[in-house]
């Protein structure tokens, strides 16, 4: 059966750059293989293509304030060009031009916020943070958020819960399971539990070897709140997308995974 695929979980870098940021990544979460790619765009289009993969969600997460502005212009750029990408933007806790930027975000056709904590160097419940996630739960923008990393612990389930039960029509997608790294279900239950709760598998069931428990924190989750991601360049669209079939999921739950659920998420336009 041929199935319509959406990659809602793609990180794009200008070329000069690309190489470094995804070498970093890769040292920081000292992953098990080397990056499969190195965050360009023309790799990007590359793997899609050779994949069949109908869209992809890019983003890049700004680790200064002064850096968010470029980064949402040039996802915002990328994704004129290419077709098959939709576009997320980025904010910074210390960034104090939000109102305005959401609204151009909106104009521009970007109607989520991708947060990276870990990189960001802030936690994901900063008090900072609260009144952008009110602009965008007032506009019906959704946020992204990398989820887990137990050495750290600046994002995660206890910090994912007070944003989303405070801004309870602010649709949240917890990446990762929502807890990578930490796969302990009754830590990630209360957070899928959520009627705004959204998560992908992206760095997850490709990430360790015992999947079994990964299944059952799937289980926790509505089954029209899961997306399916690659988290492209650490890991390869192809590669994922042949993973991912492999885990004898229900043949009409996977192809919710892979396209109609996100498709349904993302109602600002048709995919």
């Amino acid at each position: 059966m041929i199935m319509k695929v959406i990659d809602m979980h793609t990180h794009i870098f200008p070329d000069k750059i690309a190489a470094k940021a995804t070498v970093a990544t890769a040292e920081y979460f000292d992953l098990p293989e080397p990056p499969n790619y190195y965050g360009s765009v023309g790799e990007l289009v590359g793997a899609l293509d050779a994949a069949g993969i109908d869209y992809a969600m890019v983003f890049s997460a700004a680790t200064t304030a002064h850096q968010v502005e470029s980064i949402n212009r040039y996802i915002w750029g990328e994704a004129q060009k290419q077709p098959k990408f939709i576009p997320c933007g980025t904010l910074h806790a210390a960034y104090e031009n939000y109102k305005e930027e959401l609204a151009w975000m909106r104009e521009h056709g970007i109607y989520g916020v991708k947060i990276h904590p870990e990189f960001q160097h802030f936690v994901l419940d900063d008090e900072r943070l609260f009144p952008m996630y009110e602009e965008m739960e007032r506009n019906d923008m959704f946020l992204i958020a990398h989820m887990g990393d137990p050495r750290v612990m600046v994002s995660g389930p206890h910090r994912m819960i007070p944003i989303a039960t405070t801004f309870p029509k602010l649709r949240c997608i917890s990446a990762h399971l929502g807890n990578w790294g930490d796969w302990d279900i009754e830590k990630i239950r209360p957070l899928a539990k959520l009627p705004n709760m959204y998560t992908d598998i992206s760095s997850s069931f490709s990430y360790v070897e015992d999947k079994e428990p990964l299944y059952g924190i799937l289980a926790e989750y509505d089954p029209t709140h899961v997306f399916y991601g690659s988290d492209y360049p650490i890991w390869s669209p192809i590669k994922e997308l042949e993973k991912a079939k492999a885990l004898h999921l229900d043949e009409a739950f996977l192809g919710d995974i892979f396209f109609n659920n996100f498709a349904r998420f993302y109602h600002y336009r048709q995919l």
